[in-house]
């Protein structure tokens, strides 16, 4: 055996060091981040309890994730590292965990449609794949696409949950580049004319290996820096800061509304 094969023992190992559970323990819903779950939501452990669910923290070495309940139903919100390759690593290690069956992605990435501001929200229907990272896995052409009922279904969770913040939520075309600062003008301009209306560092590496495995995947990017509009990143931090923390508590609803309602 090698470890690309992932047989019980070295997916029983890999599972337990990235997210603190066997194989057999993963719930069937999982929501993850390249984030820190508690730098994403913001007072996250207080908001969980406010809306009537039960969590416990599990730390990895690396890691806090945390398992989420309520009644019979579970959901593990998890902690899957920054940039292509290493989201690459928790992305796969999840994809050969029998018990899961949905994955949701929760980011943030560079809004480059006409129409798009930031703090807005993309719940992008497919993927762009530049990420390349994946190619002794799949093919350059292999699919990169959503699940589209929880597309629906979240989608409109959210822009219920929103309404008031006065945001756009999207459903368009997403690009994931391979590394950091990898975008050019020339690039970004290219995929506006595709119709891509924001890109990352990780999804289309979620919903390719998802696509490859049979699971159910869909991603929301919050939408920070604007590229193509003169708002670069540094800038777009310190730019409409409690609004971009109100829209992760109205994801955060969305989701949970999805998971336990």
């Amino acid at each position: 055996m090698v470890y690309g094969e992932l047989g019980s023992k070295a997916l029983a190992w890999a599972t337990r060091f990235v997210f603190g559970l066997d194989p057999a323990s993963m719930p069937a819903r999982i929501v993850i981040t390249p984030l820190k779950v508690e730098e994403y939501f913001d007072n996250f452990q207080a908001m969980i309890t406010g809306r009537g669910l039960t969590f416990k923290r599990i730390a990895t070495v690396s890691r806090s994730n945390f398992l989420v309940w309520k009644g019979d139903k579970q959901a593990l919100f998890c902690e899957g590292d920054v940039g292509a390759s290493n989201f690459a690593d928790s992305s796969y290690i999840l994809c050969h965990c029998r018990n899961v069956e949905e994955i949701i992605f929760i980011g943030t990435g560079g809004g480059i449609g006409e129409n798009v501001e930031s703090a807005d929200v993309n719940v992008p229907p497919s993927c762009i794949r530049l990420d390349k990272v994946l190619e002794i896995l799949l093919p350059p052409e292999a699919s990169a696409k959503a699940d589209l009922d929880m597309v629906k279904k979240l989608k409109g969770l959210i822009e219920e949950e929103a309404r008031s913040l006065g945001i756009k939520v999207h459903s368009r075309i997403h690009a994931t580049v391979p590394f950091f600062l990898s975008e050019t003008k020339q690039l970004l301009t290219d995929l506006q004319k595709r119709g891509v209306l924001s890109v990352d560092m990780e999804l289309s590496v979620l919903y390719g290996l998802a696509n490859h495995y049979q699971k159910k995947a869909v991603g929301i990017i919050r939408i920070g820096d604007l590229p193509l509009k003169g708002l670069p990143a540094w800038k777009s931090r310190s730019y409409k800061v409690q609004l971009k923390k109100e829209v992760h508590t109205k994801i955060l609803n969305a989701i949970t509304n999805y998971l336990f309602i």
